[in-house]
């Protein structure tokens, strides 16, 4: 994966390349590998392709107005004339639908995050009290067990709130970064190259 300027746009305008070796175009999206003994083994066609394109320009969290050229590199017999046309709409379209998808899978867990919180509140308070209560109660008795059941609730409270403010906060955060990387691919392009002998 390189970096180069793109002619004609502002300066802040990068394009980055990505080279793939496929034995067919379908491996793009659907993944038939070779065995590992193969040359032809690789990340690209361990999984279907654009998992594995996604995941490149994920890690590298390109810049808003970077442009994404995918080359594909075919034999020849796998190359019919408009395939670089075919594919860039069908490489945008799988994009789309990925957005969509992860879009509806952080609204739900947004949803679910704000339900837990208020749940995840009120059993904090429940315990809270109860640890309090168990521990007074320790100090009249001067029990170990009694005591240690008390601090046991009061970890527990702090436990029952940390996972629902995660999922309302961070995991919310993260998809929403993931979805703004994810449609810097919908401006992808493919351009089918022959694979040299």
């Amino acid at each position: 994966m390189s970096d180069r300027r793109a002619d004609g746009p502002p300066a802040n305008h990068t394009t980055r390349l990505i080279v793939v070796r496929l034995d067919r175009p379908e491996q793009l999206f659907a993944a038939s590998p070779p065995s590992p003994t193969s040359p032809h083994y690789t990340e690209f066609t361990a999984q279907p392709a654009m998992d594995t394109v996604r995941d490149m320009i994920l890690l590298h969290l390109p810049r808003r107005h970077t442009d994404i050229v995918l080359d594909v590199v075919l034999p020849a017999a796998a190359i019919h004339p408009g395939l670089d046309d075919e594919l860039t709409i069908a490489v945008r379209r799988w994009v789309r639908v990925q957005n969509t998808m992860e879009g509806e899978s952080s609204e739900a867990a947004g949803i679910i995050g704000r339900r837990l919180f208020i749940f995840g509140v009120l059993a904090f308070f429940v315990l809270q009290t109860a640890s309090i209560a168990v521990k007074k109660w320790a100090d009249s008795w001067d029990s170990y067990l009694t005591s240690t059941i008390g601090e046991g609730l009061s970890v527990t409270s702090w436990v029952m709130l940390w996972f629902p403010v995660q999922v309302a906060t961070v995991e919310v955060w993260r998809s929403s970064i993931r979805r703004r990387r994810m449609r810097i691919l919908e401006r992808l392009t493919v351009r089918v190259q022959e694979a040299a002998d």
